[in-house]
């Protein structure tokens, strides 16, 4: 049994690392949500657009409590052998493989990914959603979903940094034109009105299909890394579900051959009277 010790070993590592990762993700989502203050150089940017974006915050924490309560189930059962905690740490694999290959694949196939467009337009434009549309377009420099014409005013985070004003430094539209916007039924505005051509005049759709473009192979690699391990995890608890069966059957039956100590085997044959 030394090869299912060594891969009891290996799973055992793997689901506490993924443990420890979900616990780290979850106590600094707590973090961001709970301290608005403190700064950390070099990542002021990344904590500061997680402090202003509750949903991301709380889907990021989501996300670590899954990876927290899957390492824990896994680690506990191969610890303890535990065929019921084996068999459900197996059926959450099995679908989180399923939904990342999905994932995968939506973005390898372009005409599959054409057909969700019209579903990624509806998340940009949704409210409370600004905080992530101005990074994109700062970011990217880019304004609107497919040009700046779906603005009826144009956010600060399309300005131009060489021909108008950067994002860090224009005030909030006011209360009259956001409810124009509204009313027209467009994504309301975040700063002031740009004029002639001071902002970006492309798209932030095509700028981030050309970004993912650019680091697709690294996407790709890592991912298939990712599911290449969860693959090997779930053929790792077949193996040491089928090897932990086996066991208990070759101990059950040392016990009806070979009974402890100080106890005999009955004998059935015996009349009965």
């Amino acid at each position: 049994m030394a090869a299912n010790a060594c891969i009891k070993c290996w799973f055992v590592f793997v689901n506490s690392l993924f443990l420890a990762i979900g616990a780290a993700v979850v106590g600094l989502g707590i973090w961001v949500l709970v301290d608005k203050t403190t700064t950390v150089p070099g990542v002021d940017t990344v904590i500061g657009y997680f402090r202003t974006n509750a949903i991301l915050t709380y889907i990021s924490m989501g996300v670590g409590g899954l990876m927290f309560l899957v390492g824990l189930i896994g680690t506990i059962g191969g610890c303890k052998d535990s065929t019921c905690l084996l068999k459900l740490f197996l059926s959450i694999a099995i679908l989180l493989f399923l939904v990342q290959f999905a994932i995968v694949l939506i973005l390898a196939v372009p005409q599959i990914l054409a057909l969700l467009v019209p579903y990624f337009k509806l998340a940009w434009i949704a409210p409370g959603n600004e905080a992530t549309r101005d990074l994109i377009q700062f970011e990217l420099q880019c304004c609107g979903f497919t040009d700046a014409s779906e603005y009826t005013s144009i956010p600060n985070s399309c300005m131009s940094s060489t021909t108008g004003t950067p994002a860090t430094t224009a005030a909030a539209a006011t209360t009259a034109t956001a409810a124009t916007a509204a009313t027209a039924g467009t994504v309301g505005p975040t700063a002031t009105t740009a004029t002639g051509s001071n902002y970006y005049t492309d798209g932030c759709y095509n700028k981030l299909n050309a970004w993912f473009q650019s680091i697709a192979m690294y996407f790709y690699i890592a991912a298939g890394v990712l599911l290449a391990l969860e693959l090997w995890q779930m053929i790792s608890v077949c193996c040491l579900t089928s090897g932990i069966n086996k066991e208990r059957r070759v101990g059950d039956a040392d016990m009806q051959m070979y009974p402890p100590p100080g106890r005999t085997r009955p004998n059935y044959n015996r009349p009965m009277y």
